[in-house]
């Protein structure tokens, strides 16, 4: 499952959150990172494989922590909200679902 998330353009909104995070209107997070993953369609890899060197022409706000930032262990990990995927939040939503087994 994780090499699936790797081959995929599912982590384009981490992208465009950490450039929004950094200042820029979403709306032109956006814009930029589907250039990017249309770039990386025609050429055939992927956001997680584009050199820093790129990532700096389209947006001198992207740092080397980007790549960290793509990783899908960090992306759901970081959806720590109620109901989310975050890891602590899966945690509580399984607790909660054995003590109301235990109940009935």
């Amino acid at each position: 499952m994780l090499v699936s998330t790797q081959q995929d353009f599912s982590n384009a909104t981490e992208l465009a959150d950490y450039l929004a995070k950094k200042g820029l209107p979403f709306r032109e997070a956006h814009e930029i990172v589907g250039k990017l993953v249309l770039e990386c369609g025609k050429a055939g890899y992927y956001l997680q494989d584009v050199p820093l060197s790129r990532y700096q022409e389209v947006s001198s706000l992207i740092e080397e922590d980007i790549y960290q930032v793509l990783e899908s262990q960090t992306a759901v990990q970081k959806r720590n909200s109620l109901g989310g995927t975050g890891f602590a939040q899966i945690r509580q939503e399984l607790e909660r679902a054995k003590k109301d087994l235990n109940n009935k």
